[in-house]
This record gives structure tokens, C-alpha cells and sequence, in this order.
């Protein structure tokens, strides 16, 4: 009999750690976040039997944006009660496996459905150029069908997730932070390009109607000169826009 609760034991470790790295090799290469999110939503309910949803931080404020399991109240960019044992977690940013419900007393529900949180972990990223820790939401566990607690084994798992999950949405909005960023340099090039362009035709306009109108042989020569200098800063131009792409 205890041979067979060992075997039953290590086969859950292993299937918790299959999981654990293709989550990893997901977020080694998905730059989608809600799609990874949503991936990892799934394997929770599937691993544990349970709801799961996600909230991310917009702003001031902690909203629902994805969820697996069926709820019977409206969810989704439903924001988070501040009163909240959600949101204290968030800002404390220790993770809570809610093994009493006596823990719950007192803070405000945010569904209007009686959901009875079961793990609530805080999502967050430290930041590679400031070094500052960004909280990002949280993931929240809610009772399934039998409404057991979470084991502490699984607890352990939910961590490792949130981690997982908060490396990956800190490697996400750095992406689209060099992206913007990449896109802003891309519009300032243009726009100088563009400005650098209407100047060079405006001096090459007139220096032609300076040699074609002017008396003066010295003038006009001293004209072509100025011509000549144009001609040549449009061809700079030109290799300079082909450079990058304009």
C-alpha cells in the first residue's frame, strides 16, 4: 500500500515538473502575453481541478482580464475591490494559500458570485535597467467542484507559475518598450529626413534662379557652386534614406 502511494507521489512530481518546464519553454520564446497567460491558466485548472483567473494592474487599479472554469457572474475587466484580500496581497506581494476560511473575514468580495479563493499569488517583474521590482496583478486559484484547499506541494507549484508568469509579462512590456521606442527614433528620422529634404530643394530652387537671372559672372558662378554643394547633399540624402529603410 505504501509502495503504491509513492509511485502515485512520484508520478505527480513528474507530471508537475513536465509542466513546469513546458511553461519555461513557452515563456522563453512567447512574446504574447495574454496567449502565455492563457496557456498557463489552462494547465493550472487541468493540474489542480480548480477556477483559475488572472488580474493585471492597470493604472491604479487591478482588473480581470483572463480566467479558465465557469463563473456565474460577469468577469472579465471587472476591477478588483480595494478593500480586497487580493489587493492586499498584491501590495504586500507574498503569496497566500488560504487554508482557512476565517482568513477571509472581513475584506470586501469583488464577484458577486460567492467565489471562495483558495491561493491568491502576486505577479511581478524587476525591472533590467532600474532594477525596481513592478508588480504586474496576480494570479488567483478558486475553489473546484470538491473545494479543497490547495496542498501545500501544489502551493509550492502556483509560486514557481507566478514567477514564471511575472519574468515573462517583464520581458513582454520591455519588448514593447524597445519597440515604441524603435518606432518614435523611426518618425523622428522621417520626420528630419523629410524637413532636411524641403530645405536642400528650397536652396537648390533659387540658386537655379540666381544662375538663370543673374548678371553678374561672379555671382553666377558662385551660384552653380551653391548648386553643386545641393547636388550633392541630395545624393547624401538618398543613401542616407535607403540606409534606413525610408
Amino acid at each position: 500500500m505504501r509502495a503504491k502511494k509513492l509511485k502515485i507521489k512520484e508520478e505527480d512530481l513528474v507530471r508537475r515538473y513536465q509542466d513546469l518546464l513546458e511553461i519555461a519553454r513557452l515563456v522563453s520564446w512567447c512574446m504574447n502575453r495574454d496567449y502565455l497567460i492563457k496557456t498557463c491558466l489552462d494547465h493550472l485548472s487541468q493540474r489542480l481541478g480548480k477556477r483559475a483567473r488572472y488580474i493585471l494592474m492597470e493604472g491604479d487599479e487591478l482588473k480581470l482580464h483572463s480566467w479558465v472554469g465557469k463563473y456565474e457572474c460577469p468577469i472579465e475587466q471587472v476591477p478588483v475591490h480595494k478593500e480586497s484580500i487580493v489587493w492586499g496581497i498584491v501590495e504586500k506581494g507574498e503569496p497566500l494559500n488560504l487554508t482557512d476560511t476565517k482568513e477571509i473575514e472581513g475584506y470586501q468580495h469583488t464577484l458577486a458570485e460567492g467565489v471562495k479563493v483558495k491561493a491568491i499569488i502576486p505577479l511581478r517583474y524587476v525591472d533590467s535597467l532600474t532594477q525596481e521590482e513592478i508588480r504586474v496583478g496576480a494570479l488567483i486559484v478558486d475553489s473546484g467542484k470538491e473545494e479543497v484547499p490547495v496542498s501545500a506541494e501544489d502551493f509550492d507549484y502556483l509560486k514557481v507559475i507566478g514567477e514564471l508568469i511575472g519574468a515573462a509579462v517583464g520581458k513582454a512590456e520591455l519588448t514593447e518598450q524597445l519597440i515604441e521606442s524603435y518606432r518614435k527614433k523611426e518618425a523622428m528620422i522621417k520626420e528630419t529626413a523629410h524637413v532636411f529634404r524641403n530645405r536642400i530643394t528650397a536652396i537648390g530652387t533659387l540658386s537655379r534662379r540666381i544662375i538663370r537671372l543673374a548678371k553678374d559672372t561672379g555671382m553666377v558662378q558662385e551660384a552653380r557652386l551653391l548648386y553643386q554643394e545641393v547636388e550633392l547633399l541630395e545624393a547624401h540624402l538618398e543613401r542616407f534614406e535607403k540606409y534606413i529603410g525610408i
